[in-house]
This record gives C-alpha cells, structure tokens and sequence, in this order.
C-alpha cells in the first residue's frame, strides 16, 4: 500500500481515540488498525456495519469477506476514496 494511505490513516487516527468500540472494529477488519481508523473517520457508529454490507463501490463485495481473504488493500482503497 502507498505511503499516502499510511500518511491518510494515522490522521484518522486522531478521531479513532474518540470511538467507544476501538476493539470490536479492529477485529472486525482482521486486526488492521488502519482500516479501523479509516472506516471510523467516515462512518463514525455505522462503521462495523458497513464493514458487514454489500458495497456498490467494491462491485457489490462485503469488506470483511475481502480482508478476510487477504484482499484488505481493496477496503483501504475504497475508504481512501472517500470524500472527507
């Protein structure tokens, strides 16, 4: 993954302090740390249940099924992509 995303995540970071669940959304993105801060600076509350959901932009896959299966950069590229 390009240092821009690594630059992008440890900004999100300053808001991920903030969450009350840190431990369940790092789990649910198979311990990246990265993609749980990313994933809550956009979606604050939603952010493990969109972690579970069919995403248009991800040509209709679940994130948590593509981090399972090695594919985590395809969910960093997504949140990366999204407007702040």
């Amino acid at each position: 993954m390009d240092s821009g995303w690594y630059a992008f995540a440890e900004m999100c970071q300053k808001e991920f302090e903030r969450c009350t669940f840190q431990t369940d959304l790092v789990q649910a993105c198979g311990g990246n740390e990265d993609i749980a801060c990313a994933a809550y600076f956009h979606l604050r509350d939603d952010a493990v249940d969109w972690l579970s959901r069919s995403i248009p932009s991800l040509g209709g896959r679940v994130p948590i099924s593509l981090i399972d299966e090695g594919h985590g950069d395809e969910v960093r590229h997504c949140l990366w992509a999204f407007p702040c």
